[in-house]
């Protein structure tokens, strides 16, 4: 119970962070486009923000950067090793990005051949 409840704080707390500071924000908004995120889903998966809401799309990075890393938070707290948890975290987190960013990019280019 005490994961679960752990979960939803970091959970909220990371996408709520990144709403406030990045989606809501226009200038924020602008910078984003130009950050690393969308570049490489810009350049990996040929994606063309001119037929992508991209306030939609920020709300799905903020949710699966959220969900990202409130799961790495989560199976690195079980272990009570300093050491571990810092090595299992790195080791985790680059496959997980790859993995749920290749997720979205593949949805939004399926969404962008239907326009």
């Amino acid at each position: 119970m005490r994961q679960i409840i752990l979960f939803i704080s970091i959970f909220s707390v990371v996408y709520m962070l990144y709403f406030l500071f990045v989606i809501s924000r226009a200038k924020s908004l602008n910078k984003w486009k130009n950050g690393r995120e969308l570049s490489f889903l810009k350049y990996r998966y040929k994606l063309n923000y001119k037929k992508i809401n991209i306030k939609a799309l920020g709300h799905v990075i903020a949710l699966s950067n959220a969900f990202i890393i409130s799961t790495v938070v989560i199976v690195i707290s079980l272990f009570k090793n300093f050491l571990l948890q810092m090595l299992l975290g790195v080791i985790m987190l680059v496959p997980f990005i790859l993995i749920v960013y290749h997720i979205i990019g593949k949805i939004y280019q399926n969404k962008q051949r239907r326009k």
